[in-house]
C-alpha cells in the first residue's frame, strides 16, 4: 500500500501549496478554506486508491473498465451529498452551490485537463518515424478530416441553407467544440482489449497510433476555437485577431517547451521528476487560464516541443502515465458534477444524432482510406476501433463549459450568441454521448481485433481470462 501511495505524495504537496497559498495571501485561511482543502485532497486520494486497488483487478478479469460511471457518481456526490453540506446564498440551487464549490477546486481541474494535453503531446515523437507510424498518421488525418466535415461542415451548410449565414456564425463555436470532441479517439480501450485478448500483429499498434493522431487533430481544432473569439486582443483586432492568438499559442507554448527541456538535463529520481512534471503543468495551465486559452491545447504544444527536444522525455512520459488514472477519474467526477440535471430530457437525446453523424464520419474515413492510392500498411475497417471518447473528450467539454463559456458572464458573448442554458443543453447531450460511446467502444473494438488481429480462439472463448491490462481509462 505504501509503495502505491508514495508516487502521489508530490501531487498532494503541490496541490496544497498552489491552492492554499493564494487563500492565505488574500487574508483567508479560515475553517471554510480548510474544509475545501481537505475535500480536494480526499477526492484525489480516493480516485487514486480506486484506480490502483479496484479497477486494475476488474480490468484483469474482464478487460473492460470504462471510467464513465464516475460521471454519474460525480453528479450524485456533488449535487446531492456535498452541496447540501456547504452554506450558500439563499435560493441557490444544488447546481449553483456545486459550481461554487467546484470553483474552489479549480486547481485540480486545471491540473487534470492540462495533464491530458501534455500527455498527448508526448506521443508525437517526430524523431523516430517508421512505416506503421506513417500509416497511422495518414489514417488519423483522413479520419479526422472526414469526421470534422461530417459533424461540422454538413450541419453548418444545412443551417446556412434553411436559416441564414448569421446564425451559422453565431453557433460556429458550438459546432467547432462538438466537432473537436467528435474527432477524439481514446486509445485506452484498444490497449486494454489487446492485453485482454492477447492480440498480436501490426493492427493493434496502428490502431493505437491512429487514435492518438486523431486526438491530436482534435486538440488542434479545439485550440483554434479559443483563438477565434478571444476577448482581449493584443495588437490585431477584428476578424483576423485569431491569427495573433494562434501565434501566441505557438510561440509561448513552444518557448516553454524549450525552457523545460533545458531545465531537465539530468536523470532525476522518480519523486522529484513527478514534482517537476506537475509543476510544469500547473505553470503552463495557469498561463493559459489567465489568457483565456485552452489549457489542453497550450500544454499539448508545450509537450510536443519538450518531448522532441529533451533526452529524458521518456521518463517524464512514464511519470505522467503513472498519475493519469486518478486524474482521469477526477475529470469524470467533475464532468458529472457540472451536469445540469434540470435540463429537458430531449437534451440527452441529442446524443443519438451526434453519435450517428460521428459514426458516419468514421465510415467515410474508412471508405476514403481504402480508395486512395498507396494502401500498403493500411488496416481495414479501422474506424470501428476509433470510437472511444476517452478522458480527453470529458476534458474538452469541461474546458468549453468552464473557460470559454464563462468569458462573457451569464448571457451571450460577442461571437457565441447562446446563453449558458443553451450551452448546458449541448453539454448534457455531449456527456450522454460520451457515456454511450465509451461503453459501445469496447464491444466494437473487441470484434474488430478478432477480425483483423491475431487472436487465439481459446482467448476469445475464455471470457474471464486473467490477463494484465495496460490502461484503465
Amino acid at each position: 500500500m505504501r509503495d502505491r501511495l508514495q508516487p502521489l505524495a508530490p501531487l498532494f504537496g503541490l496541490v496544497v501549496y498552489f491552492w492554499s497559498h493564494p487563500a492565505w495571501a488574500a487574508g483567508g485561511g479560515g475553517g471554510g478554506d480548510l474544509e475545501f482543502l481537505l475535500l480536494l485532497v480526499g477526492i484525489v486520494g480516493l480516485a487514486y486508491l480506486v484506480a490502483h486497488l479496484l479497477l486494475e483487478r476488474v480490468a484483469r478479469r474482464f478487460g473492460i473498465v470504462t471510467g464513465v460511471e464516475y460521471i454519474v457518481l460525480g453528479a450524485i456526490i456533488f449535487q446531492f451529498i456535498i452541496a447540501p453540506l456547504f452554506p450558500a446564498e439563499s435560493g441557490a440551487t444544488a447546481l449553483e452551490k456545486t459550481r461554487q464549490i467546484l470553483e474552489q477546486l479549480r486547481p485540480i481541474l486545471v491540473l487534470g485537463t492540462g495533464s491530458v494535453g501534455l500527455l498527448l503531446g508526448s506521443y508525437l515523437d517526430f524523431r523516430h518515424r517508421d512505416p506503421p507510424s506513417t500509416s497511422a498518421l495518414r489514417t488519423g488525418a483522413i479520419m479526422s478530416l472526414t469526421t470534422l466535415t461530417t459533424v461540422v461542415a454538413l450541419p453548418a451548410a444545412a443551417i446556412w441553407y434553411v436559416y441564414s449565414a448569421s446564425l451559422v456564425s453565431q453557433i460556429t463555436p458550438v459546432l467547432l467544440c462538438v466537432g473537436a470532441i467528435a474527432l477524439v479517439a481514446g486509445d485506452a480501450p484498444i490497449r486494454s482489449m489487446v492485453s485482454f485478448l492477447g492480440a498480436e500483429g501490426s493492427a493493434p499498434r496502428i490502431a493505437t497510433d491512429a487514435s492518438r493522431m486523431c486526438s491530436s487533430f482534435a486538440i488542434v481544432v479545439f485550440g483554434l476555437l479559443f483563438c477565434l473569439d478571444n476577448s482581449g486582443p493584443f495588437v490585431m483586432q477584428g476578424q483576423y485577431a485569431w491569427i495573433e492568438w494562434l501565434a501566441i499559442h505557438l510561440v509561448l507554448g513552444g518557448a516553454l517547451g524549450l525552457v523545460f527541456s533545458v531545465f531537465i538535463q539530468q536523470d532525476l529520481p522518480d519523486d522529484q521528476l513527478l514534482t517537476v512534471v506537475i509543476g510544469m503543468v500547473v505553470f503552463t495551465s495557469g498561463i493559459a487560464y489567465e489568457l483565456e486559452l485552452s489549457p489542453i491545447f497550450f500544454n499539448f504544444l508545450t509537450g510536443v516541443v519538450f518531448f522532441n527536444t529533451c533526452q529524458y522525455g521518456g521518463d517524464v512520459r512514464s511519470r505522467l502515465e503513472s498519475i493519469k488514472h486518478p486524474l482521469y477519474i477526477v475529470l469524470f467526477l467533475f464532468t458529472g458534477a457540472y451536469l445540469d440535471l434540470s435540463v429537458t430530457l430531449w437534451a440527452y437525446a441529442l446524443a443519438v444524432p451526434y453519435l450517428f453523424v460521428r459514426m458516419a464520419g468514421r465510415w467515410l474515413g474508412d471508405l476514403f482510406s481504402n480508395a486512395l492510392p498507396g494502401r500498403e500498411g493500411m488496416v481495414p475497417h479501422l474506424g470501428r476501433a476509433l470510437i472511444a471518447p476517452g478522458g480527453l473528450s470529458a476534458a474538452m467539454a469541461l474546458d468549453f463549459l468552464t473557460v470559454y463559456n464563462n468569458r462573457y458572464g451569464v448571457d451571450a458573448g460577442p461571437f457565441l450568441s447562446a446563453s449558458q442554458d443553451d450551452v448546458a443543453i449541448i453539454y448534457a447531450g455531449l456527456v450522454a454521448a460520451i457515456v454511450i460511446s465509451e461503453i459501445v467502444a469496447y464491444l466494437m473494438i473487441r470484434q474488430w481485433l478478432i477480425d483483423t488481429a491475431d487472436v487465439s480462439s481459446n482467448r476469445i472463448r475464455r471470457d474471464t481470462l486473467d490477463a494484465p491490462s495496460e490502461d484503465l481509462t
